[in-house]
């Protein structure tokens, strides 16, 4: 173009209606082709069916990699420039994920390089014009990306005489075997050491580009962890079934476990395709790494835990404390738990009466995995031809979660049911066939609707339960007992389906990840999971609040209202069965008539038989035919002793038997008990085992151990056995034995005032030593035994009677309420009547810290025994004055001693002595029936009856 062509003036306007040099001749519209009508038609062949091409047994176009799987690869040499932000990393994890494990196809077209053409990309329009020009590189340090990174920290390197790694990887690699190493998964750059159990480096100095080495080693170090503890979790899943015949808490954490592995593993993998740089990969197992050596560490002290009840104390203490650290996974170690707890919860279930009891519920009672030990053995004799069971309580088999008063209410609730059961097999709480097909069962809730929804649960079931115990006791059964047919115990044996999880082989690993389990994707655990990798999408859609009852409370909240609904219902039946069925009053009445010498008659004949010098010897004569009517012992009047078994026999046969009808003959007592033939529970007088030196002892007729030999049997039955136990039994055997020393004290005063006004005694004089000895003797004795026989027993026994007749009464009116508030539970009455018992020994001075003071008092008794023989022979020749000074040292040693005593009372005096109950250090109920009313001093009452004139 000329320039005079446009002016001298560049901004001139003139000529702009000139047309351009450079405007083009319009072109001229195409000819319309022809349609050649010979063409074939393409209706057939493989345009037949288009819907076809992409079967999967047809063609293969879909499964190809169209852009190759190294599009965006950076180059091989360490020069290379390539960004860490790469748009695409393209693990071959995922190019199998995407083929569905099949096998690898030589010949598709995934295999040719196509991202070759697309190395030398244009940058610039200087580089498109000329191919062979160079980028000049920038003046600025933050565009020259990681080549002039990796120049620097070269240059700080030499400078500070330090030496970075020279080995440098793609960081597609690198990126891939780090994806890998967070799996838990060997690769070319991290492999797994058997013998160190742990991952370790392949190639120690290596780095990639644009990263330091400092920053990549520690980020390195963090998913070692992770992977390494990957690999335990795996380890202790396929060392412990996640499924087996009978569950336990182990099975369940290895399912609890699996579970987690194989949803973090999908989350992951999910995440995979769109990792381009090495903070998304330490985003991505931050929060894995936390979870997972969580569960790590819970492998470990699970794997070192010895019983059942360790492990489930050691999975919730954990979790309790990962629950606190890690708030936004406080569902997910809750739920932990929860899985944990189940098989327990399942236990505890069929041990309480929640469900049928199988086989595989009694197992762990015998096989010491329960807090319950069963131990059998065969009874002997009359009463225990039957087998007897017997359970024993194992407190340090309960869960730590497990509060003292619950775990001791679930064993005894339990023990019940089954003391229930062997009377009444069809009771309501017992029949396997139940009458209420909605059974509750033992659950963990999270949150507080859930709390008060087992609540009201609890509350209906109580509420049916009643109407059907009061239906049963009156005698009705109820319609549904025929009808209701075996429940499905098939629960019990279900499982969560497990996840078998695979070894460090990758292709196992892809394979066992890509199958896809239903089974597992369901469970609680995954959803919990995914709500903790994203908390806003989990709280959007429940639109619930995260303020719930911590994991230390919340199972104790859950299982609170169920167990103390089912205890209440399994008390009432079993007082009913005790007090209306098996007369437990007429029993505890029997040993506080002949044990605790509260019936008058009985006493009265016991003590002319053993003591008084006018009844007949039972000893055997030559050519003497000897009867058992008016017959006695005569203790402290013959020449032998202790007595043959023949002459115990004939003696003391008939008094029991005698003393008992006795009672029938105005019309009162148990009418079943007079149609036995024998006593209930075999009462009946016997031999106390002794060791040698209180056989000795039992020798001498004169000493206070004269008739420790003798003692009354009595054999409870297996229900009885329930409040009236052997410890029961031995605490009545103590103060029989004491209660017998006390009568023959008194028959031994009483003979002295007898001594006194004889004939031929010459203490009419008021002045008169011995007259003062047999007064003091009688006083103190009998100051003594109207104290322990009124008031250490008497009283305290009737305060016993009283609560027995307000149960006796509530359970005639069918007044469950009542009955439980007076007698609170079985353990609970059993226990105060233990009590009652202690605060007899602790009145009557044999208590453990009494124990010198008994024995001053076994002193006193041994110097009026001495005494008494010489007080016999007052009046005879010559007899007295031999003995004056043997009696009057005698006198001055009962003076001391009797001060002693009176002064140790005084020492109690103002001082509380109520007798201690000895479930106050057991950390067991009982302890409400210790505070009803009573003296605060039980021994101001014998100090008031032997020093009112203070004369000692």
């Amino acid at each position: 173009m000329d320039r005079e062509d446009y002016g001298s003036d560049p901004f001139s306007s003139d000529g702009l209606w000139r047309i351009s040099k450079f405007t083009l001749d319009s072109l001229q519209p195409l000819e319309p082709l022809p349609w050649n009508e010979n063409l074939p038609s393409l209706l057939e062949g493989v345009f037949k069916s288009p819907l076809d091409l992409f079967d999967k047994d047809g063609s293969k176009l879909h499964d190809l990699d169209i852009f190759g799987a190294d599009l965006y690869a950076p180059s091989v040499s360490a020069e290379s420039t390539t960004d860490t932000s790469s748009d695409a990393l393209l693990d071959p994890i995922t190019d199998l994920q995407d083929s569905e494990g099949e096998l690898e196809d030589i010949w598709t077209i995934e295999d040719h390089d196509l991202a070759g053409r697309f190395k030398n990309a244009s940058k610039s329009w200087e580089k498109y014009q000329d191919r062979g020009f160079s980028e000049p590189p920038s003046a600025y340090f933050s565009e020259s990306g990681a080549k002039g990174f990796d120049a620097a920290l070269e240059y700080y390197g030499k400078r500070n005489d330090t030496e970075n790694p020279k080995r440098v990887a793609r960081d597609d690699v690198f990126f891939q075997s780090l994806f890998r190493l967070g799996l838990g998964w060997s690769s070319m750059l991290f492999r797994y050491n058997e013998r160190q159990q742990k991952f370790e480096r392949v190639v120690k100095d290596i780095r990639i580009p644009g990263i330091s080495s400092l920053a990549l080693s520690g980020l390195t170090e963090e998913i070692l962890r992770c992977g390494t503890d990957m690999q335990q979790v795996r380890a202790f899943i396929d060392r412990i079934p996640t499924k087996s015949a009978e569950p336990s808490a182990l099975s369940a954490f290895s399912t609890a476990a699996s579970v987690i592995i194989y949803t973090l593993e999908k989350q992951l993998l999910s995440c995979s395709k769109h990792v381009s740089s090495i903070l998304q990969i330490r985003a991505l197992f931050q929060q894995c790494g936390e979870l997972v050596g969580a569960l790590a560490n819970m492998v470990d002290v699970v794997e070192k835990a010895g019983s059942e009840a360790q492990i489930i104390s050691s999975v919730f203490k954990l979790a309790a404390h990962y629950s606190h650290i890690y708030g936004q996974m406080e569902g997910l170690f809750r739920e932990i738990v929860f899985k944990v707890v189940g098989p327990w919860l399942a236990y505890v279930e069929s041990w309480i009466g929640f469900r049928p009891e199988t086989s595989a519920a009694v197992e762990p009672l015998t096989s010491g995995r329960s807090f319950v030990l069963l131990d059998k053995y065969e009874g002997k004799g009359k009463l225990q031809s039957q087998e007897r069971l017997d359970y024993i309580y194992l407190p340090e088999q309960m869960p730590s979660f497990v509060p003292p008063d619950q775990a001791y209410l679930i064993y005894e609730s339990g023990r019940s049911l089954r003391l229930l059961k062997r009377s009444h097999p069809h009771h309501p709480l017992t029949s396997d066939r139940k009458r209420i097909t909605d059974l509750p069962n033992l659950g963990c809730a999270g949150t507080w609707d859930e709390l008060e929804r087992i609540q009201a649960k609890a509350r209906d079931y109580e509420f049916r339960l009643r109407a059907e115990i009061l239906k049963y006791n009156r005698g009705v059964r109820s319609e549904q007992e025929t009808n209701m047919q075996a429940p499905d115990n098939s629960e019990s044996q279900q499982q969560a389906d497990a996840f078998k999880l695979f070894d460090i082989d990758d292709a196992r690993n892809i394979t066992g990840l890509l199958a896809n389990d239903s089974s597992l994707e369901k469970q609680k655990l995954g959803q919990l999971l995914a709500e903790a990798e994203n908390p806003a999408r989990g709280q959007s859609a429940k639109f619930e609040t995260n303020f719930a009852p911590e994991v230390t409370s919340s199972l104790y909240l859950s299982l609170a209202p169920l167990l103390s609904s089912q205890a209440l219902l399994i008390d009432f039946s079993c007082l009913h069965l005790l007090f209306k069925e098996h007369k437990l009053r007429d029993h505890l009445a029997l040993q506080w008539r002949f044990q605790l010498f509260g019936d008058g008659y009985f006493t009265s004949r016991l003590s002319h038989s053993l003591f008084d010098p006018e009844m007949e010897s039972g000893e055997r004569k030559t050519g003497v035919v000897r009867s058992g009517v008016h017959t006695g012992l005569r203790l402290g009047n013959r020449d032998t002793w202790p007595p043959a078994s023949s002459e115990l026999r004939l003696v003391l046969m008939g008094v029991l038997n005698e003393c008992y009808r006795a009672e029938y003959v105005d019309g009162s007592g148990n009418p079943e008990f007079e149609k036995e033939k024998e006593l209930p529970g075999g009462l009946s007088f016997s031999i106390r085992e002794l060791t040698e030196v209180e056989i000795a002892k039992c020798k001498n007729p004169n000493a206070i151990e004269a008739l420790d030999f003798l003692r009354l049997q009595y054999k409870p039955s297996n229900i009885l056995e329930a409040i009236i136990t052997q410890s029961s039994l031995n605490k009545y055997d103590r103060l029989f034995k004491q209660s017998l020393r006390l009568l023959r004290m008194i028959s031994i005063v009483k003979g002295l005032i007898r001594d006194s006004t004889a004939r031929d005694s010459l203490s009419g004089d008021t002045r008169n030593l011995l007259q003062k000895f047999r007064v003091d003797c009688q006083h103190f004795v009998l100051a003594l035994s109207d104290y322990c026989f009124q008031l250490g027993i008497g009283s305290t026994w009737q305060r016993f009677q009283d609560t027995l007749s307000k149960v006796e009464r509530c359970l005639d009116r069918g007044d469950i309420d009542g009955t439980i508030e007076a007698a609170h539970s079985i353990s609970r009455l059993r226990t105060y009547h233990e009590d009652t018992l202690d605060q007899m020994l602790f009145a009557l001075f044999l208590s453990k810290r009494h124990g010198e003071v008994a024995k001053l008092l076994d002193g006193i008794f041994d110097t009026i025994l001495k005494f008494a023989p010489l007080s016999r022979m007052d009046g005879m020749q010559g007899v007295r004055h031999e003995s004056e000074a043997v009696i009057k040292r005698l006198y001055v040693l009962f003076r001391k001693q009797t001060s002693a005593f009176v002064g140790y009372l005084r020492s109690l005096a103002g001082a509380r002595a109520a007798a201690p109950s000895k479930s106050l250090g057991r950390g067991r109920p009982g302890t409400a029936f210790t505070a009803r009313e009573g003296p605060s001093n039980v021994f101001d009452h014998l100090l008031v009856r032997l020093d009112m004139r203070r004369y000692y």
